[in-house]
């Protein structure tokens, strides 16, 4: 189904679609709560093709991130956009209707269930650019979401240990950069990993986004504990439910004992399909290390 919502904009056309044609420029009209935005390296920026990765803050603990395909546009008046992983598509649309104002409308193609969720996030988009063509702040808040009845939530822990045939400085390379978070994907050769600007690589507090196509995936980690070449522990900061992971590394007479603990957070009733799926990712990650 279509979702459509539109407003009169108090700024000439031009203006608006600058802003609003301009991923870049959009994402700082949600103020504090936009964190990053980047063109994934390969697609064309500004063009149709172009795949651009956008992260918010949703808690200090999480966040939320979008990808999004160009998928058509007419400059200065139209631009569309299909995020590919939950696979919405967006049209935005500016008309002139003077010197000074005019017509912005979005339009959101979704499934029925999530039709209050999207018109609320439509008003928050055009109330956005009112806000930021008139020089106001932001508006605060997101879209609220319902919140799910209150559940029994439990800690869980699963470890994984095996023997890698390399000395432990090899291993440690491909455990630091993230290579074996792209374990799971068909073609991980096709994965981009880079650092968020303003965390410190290679460190404590660095935040790693992940983004792949096969299928599409984003994720970004943050590394909250480390003592190089033995062991590291990072955040699922898009997960749904908290986790975090540490691969320890230590010398053997095979090459290097690997240990890797995942300890999450899931409902008490869930608790042990959580641990079945938690034990299968360590797994794979054991299986990526010694491959």
């Amino acid at each position: 189904m279509e979702v459509r919502r539109g407003s009169l904009i108090s700024a000439p056309a031009h203006q608006v679609w600058e802003l609003v044609g301009d991923a870049t420029l959009f994402a700082r009209t949600a103020g504090p709560e936009h964190l990053w935005t980047f063109v994934v390296p390969g697609t064309p920026a500004g063009f149709v093709g172009e795949r651009r990765v956008t992260l918010t803050r949703v808690r200090d603990d999480q966040v939320a991130a979008t990808l999004v395909e160009r998928i058509d546009m007419v400059h200065g008046r139209q631009v569309a956009t299909r995020n590919l992983i939950n696979g919405m598509e967006l049209t935005t649309v500016v008309e002139e209707r003077g010197p000074s104002s005019c017509q912005l409308t979005y339009v959101l193609r979704t499934a029925p269930a999530d039709e209050s969720l999207a018109a609320a996030s439509l008003d928050a988009r055009l109330a956005r650019v009112s806000a930021y063509v008139a020089g106001e702040p932001p508006p605060s808040g997101r879209p609220e979401v319902p919140l799910p009845d209150p559940v029994d939530v439990q800690m869980g822990q699963v470890v994984v240990v095996g023997t890698v045939s390399a000395p432990p400085a090899e291993v440690w390379a491909t455990v630091r950069t993230a290579g074996g978070a792209l374990a799971e994907l068909a073609r991980p050769e096709a994965a981009t990993v880079v650092t968020v600007p303003g965390t410190p690589a290679g460190e404590v507090g660095e935040r790693i986004c992940i983004v792949a196509f096969d299928p599409p995936f984003v994720q970004v980690l943050e590394v909250v504990a480390q003592d190089v070449g033995r062991s590291v522990t990072v955040r699922y900061l898009t997960a749904p439910t908290t986790a975090a992971r540490t691969v320890a590394l230590m010398p053997s007479a095979l090459g290097t004992q690997v240990a890797i603990t995942i300890d999450f957070v899931a409902p008490g009733a869930e608790l042990a399909d959580h641990e079945r799926r938690m034990r299968r990712v360590a797994e794979t990650f054991l299986r990526c290390y010694q491959s």
